[in-house]
């Protein structure tokens, strides 16, 4: 089975896709894509100015210990804003399957004010070859418990960064 490049989560709204997408000039206009979040540090043509396109990047890496979660505030307020003011959003990363769909997860969430395995649900109805590396899953489920504002005053962001740190200087 061949996958796409990119697949609609909400209707002329809001698209997952993989770093194809985001460099396909034809698929952004097909789309009408005004804004654009990268989950990568790819670069992709829809950076430069004159491209007309809106961006964020977000440069966390395909690891499970990878700290998405911190991003996911500033990822969701983008995307709202751009949705709000009629705009339409590519969210991807390289491959469009974990990274990029744990925010748009997280979106939904937001919105929708959804449980992490729902918001995972439905993003996996609308793309089905996404996959949720576990530690994605586990910050969807820490970014409902922080109520969305995951921060350092948050014990439960603060209590998984410390487990992240214990098993990572466990590895050296």
């Amino acid at each position: 089975m061949a996958w796409r490049h990119v697949d609609t989560i909400i209707e002329g709204r809001l698209y997952l896709g993989n770093i194809h997408a985001a460099r396909s000039s034809r698929s952004l206009t097909e789309r009408r894509i005004t804004h654009i979040v990268s989950v990568c540090n790819e670069p992709i043509p829809a950076e430069l100015p004159e491209s007309g396109i809106t961006h964020l990047r977000i440069p966390v890496e395909d690891v499970d210990f990878a700290d998405i979660l911190i991003w996911l505030p500033q990822a969701c307020g983008f995307i709202n804003q751009a949705v709000r003011a009629g705009g339409v959003v590519l969210v991807h990363c390289y491959q469009g399957l974990s990274r990029s769909a744990t925010v748009v997860a997280a979106y939904l969430m937001c919105t929708r004010r959804i449980d992490a395995a729902q918001a995972m649900l439905e993003v996996r109805q609308a793309r089905e070859q996404v996959w949720f590396s576990a530690g994605f899953h586990e910050q969807l489920v820490l970014f409902e418990l922080c109520r969305y504002q995951p921060s350092e005053s948050c014990p439960f962001y603060v209590g998984w960064r410390q487990r992240i740190a214990a098993h990572l200087a466990g590895q050296q």
